[in-house]
């Protein structure tokens, strides 16, 4: 096992391990979509997890390969999300379930950064006010954590939002699917403090 990122939050811990831990943890089927469920739903086919402080005992993880693991910890519980552009675009972030938890901080884990994530110029449709599109030698690039925190931040104006400096697709430590289309995947996982 190897752990390649780590990061204290206010209620919790944060971890990058590049092989499946070998601990008892929550998580869901992911399915590139918006759905969100709570630990006694489980299993279940979804893209996040929402937990209260008194239920969250054992670790919640989301497995990624560049898409983005987001913690959300709130006043009520914790909601971990797996967010890629498609998660995003949908909606993932707008959901009903994150007002539930009164949202207080937000970590976006490793995940790939504007200097990796090349779009095609119809891309911008999924995104049509977001100002995070830049353009370098006739390439267009998106950066998918800003547009995560602006998206937090139109519900929640005084969010704390933290974002790992770690593009998974420049750093071989980590799996990246836009680098070597691997089968593999980074288990994220969220710890109590």
């Amino acid at each position: 096992m190897t752990r390649a990122f780590s990061e204290n939050l206010n209620h919790g811990r944060f971890e990058t391990w590049t092989t499946k831990p070998d601990i008892s943890f929550h998580h869901v089927t992911q399915v590139h979509g918006i759905e969100i469920v709570t630990i006694d739903t489980l299993p279940a086919d979804a893209d996040g997890i929402i937990s209260s402080w008194d239920e969250f005992i054992i670790p919640l993880a989301i497995k990624t390969a560049d898409c983005m693991p987001i913690i959300i910890e709130g006043e009520q519980g914790v909601v971990f999300l797996h967010a890629g552009w498609r998660g995003l675009a949908d909606g993932i972030l707008r959901r009903p379930e994150i007002n539930l938890i009164v949202p207080q901080r937000v970590f976006i884990g490793p995940s790939i950064h504007s200097c990796c994530f090349e779009v095609s110029h119809d891309f911008k449709d999924n995104f049509k006010d977001s100002p995070y599109f830049s353009e370098t030698a006739g390439k267009l690039y998106f950066d998918l954590q800003l547009e995560a925190k602006r998206l937090l931040r139109l519900d929640f104006p005084n969010l704390l939002v933290g974002i790992a400096p770690i593009c998974t697709c420049c750093h071989n430590d980590f799996h990246s699917y836009r680098r070597n289309k691997t089968k593999d995947r980074n288990w994220n996982l969220y710890l109590k403090g």
